[in-house]
């Protein structure tokens, strides 16, 4: 880092032997001053950890340069030196080469610094195309038996905080950073217990472990794990997790901050996105993202990249990173200019209300990514453009459209939620879009004023009429295919979907209002699927009751066991 310093300090002693500098004592002043200037120096390096990339070792080069420059000023002599010639008087003027080479070196340096600033201010093209991306038009499908996260990180903290008293010399401790993680087949969030500060680590050494808990039951409570950790990111000096990593690969940039992840056995890791600088700045490369794993236990690191990390890593990809990859996807696709100028495709991250701007989302095979959806720039825009799920071991951004354009967005789709509440104040958090029977779909979490889980709210994206809201995501899922199949929505809009003839013995009837209109649900005997049928086509079919004999043809969606009828015939009504 001292590069400039040494130097200059260099530069002193050569002029010293060759008897530029006359004085031993200025000498000896400028290297006492450069070697208190390098110990501060060390500490300040100590405590920030800047990357040994080459764009952070010119910038810190520039600072400490500017910093010293001063000292070698005061401390060097300035050398005479005669001019003119004939029977002219001489003319004579100072001269100091010590500070010359030193401000010629710096000035260098700091037009190095600033093509490198410019380069990662408006070379942002390079970063978009480092991104792995794949455009889809078909939304990923909720599988029936499917339950999204249930807890929001606001609750889960709340109870984790609470149970604090489960943990030896509480007063030692807090809680560290959540961590959404699948263990043993199921969706958790995990926490750390991290030191309450400088003393109370001196005092304890070690973390006493750290808490879990389900985050797809509602009514779960956090389970506190003893695992002694002697490496975590609250530690310090050589056992500070973030320092120890540094340590080991100092080369490469850290992303973000160190996250615990847990084998299914227990045992517990802090792991760190890593990522090697472009050129002279300090351009992200997507494409060349890793991450260390630092055993918290016995220190011990190992370096992967980020799709090759061992099976029990969920997300080497910080959702910090998460959240800038969804920045350059939905700006700077068309370079840094148009995206503050003629916003030409540009797309606006919405931040969803998530503490990293993205939620994570597990599904049925275990796999964690994190969503996020796009807005137009336009403040007064509403609607959705599409929106990023990015695989969280993969760094792949698979970016889904098509179907989703004109749909409410995030925003909107939480403040449809919350009217259903105004008087409780209950707030929407963590919206995720979903393809529920070939319908696009808002699922929505509500809080109550205090962080605890209230309700699910299932509302469709294109029609803000049809929602459903039930304490399960079970209850939810049904209810809300209830009013799909009461509006038509379902079986005519999904390709998962069949015509059949049927007739049969009516088992239940219930009759919906739709507007001027009313839908007729039923159901018939033998037959499981809930079938609707329109009085607009139909109006005789208001009617119906248990124990006709119907005769129809009708298109069914198998997955959500919903039909839509398109011929009709009550044979028992007369």
């Amino acid at each position: 880092m001292l590069l400039v310093a040494f130097f200059c300090t260099l530069s002193a002693f050569i002029m010293a032997i060759m008897g530029i500098v006359q004085r031993p004592q200025h000498l000896q002043m400028l290297a006492g001053i450069y070697i208190v200037y390098y110990v501060i120096a060390i500490g300040v390096v100590f405590v920030i950890l800047p990357s040994k990339a080459l764009f952070s070792l010119i910038i810190m080069n520039v600072i400490s340069g500017v910093l010293y420059l001063p000292f070698l000023a005061l401390s060097s002599p300035n050398v005479a030196v005669e001019t003119g010639s004939g029977d002219k008087r001489p003319h004579v003027r100072s001269q100091n080469k010590g500070l010359n080479v030193a401000a010629g070196l710096l000035a260098l340096l700091f037009v190095v610094s600033l093509f490198g600033a410019a380069q990662t201010k408006f070379g942002v093209k390079p970063v978009y195309n480092s991104l792995k991306i794949k455009t889809m038009k078909t939304a990923p499908l909720l599988d029936k038996d499917a339950t999204p996260i249930a807890i929001a990180p606001k609750t889960v903290r709340n109870k984790m905080n609470k149970a604090m008293s489960a943990v030896p010399n509480t007063s030692y401790y807090k809680l560290g950073a959540l961590q959404t993680q699948v263990v043993k087949g199921k969706t958790v969030y995990i926490a750390p217990v991290e030191f309450d500060g400088f003393w109370r680590w001196q005092r304890a050494k070690k973390s006493p472990g750290y808490f879990m808990i389900d985050a797809t039951n509602v009514n779960a409570e956090p389970h506190f794990i003893k695992q002694s950790m002697k490496y975590t990111p609250s530690a310090y000096l050589f056992e500070d997790a973030q320092r120890v990593i540094y340590n080991r690969f100092p080369g490469w940039v850290q992303e973000g901050q160190p996250q615990l992840e847990i084998k299914d056995s227990g045992e517990p890791y802090f792991i760190q996105t890593v990522y090697k600088a472009r050129g002279v700045s300090s351009r992200l490369n997507y494409k060349s993202l890793h991450v260390v794993v630092l055993n918290a236990k016995t220190g011990d690191t190992k370096l992967y990249t980020a799709a090759g990390a061992p099976k029990f890593i969920n997300e080497s990809i910080a959702s910090s990173t998460a959240a800038e990859m969804n920045e350059i996807f939905g700006w700077y696709g068309n370079g840094y200019f148009n995206a503050h100028f003629n916003k030409t495709g540009v797309k606006d991250p919405n931040s969803n209300g998530t503490e990293d701007g993205v939620t994570p989302v597990v599904d049925k095979h275990g796999d964690i990514s994190y969503f996020n959806d796009f807005t137009s720039p336009k403040t007064s825009a509403d609607s959705t453009m599409g929106y990023s799920m990015i695989n969280a071991r993969t760094g792949t951004l698979t970016y889904y459209t098509g179907k989703n354009i004109g749909v409410m967005d995030s925003d909107g789709a939480k403040k449809i939620a919350e009217k259903e509440y105004v008087a409780q104040k209950w707030s929407a958090t963590m919206p995720i879009m979903y393809n529920i029977d070939g319908t696009p779909t808002w699922v929505v979490s509500l809080l109550d004023s205090t962080g605890a889980f209230r309700s699910y709210a299932y509302i469709k994206a294109a029609d803000q009429s049809v929602k459903a809201y039930a304490t399960t995501a079970t209850q939810a899922l049904d209810q809300y295919r209830v009013q799909l199949a009461t509006v038509g929505s379902t079986a005519s809009s999904t390709t998962n979907s069949k015509t059949i003839k049927l007739k049969g013995t009516v088992e239940r009837v219930v009759v919906i209002p739709n507007g001027d209109n009313q839908n007729v649900l039923f159901a018939v005997k033998g037959n499981d699927t809930l079938w609707t049928v329109g009085t607009a086509d139909y109006p005789k079919a208001v009617l119906m009751k248990a124990g006709d004999q119907v005769k129809l043809t009708g298109r069914v969606n198998e997955s959500a066991k919903t039909g839509t009828v398109e011929s009709y015939l009550n044979q028992s009504f007369k």
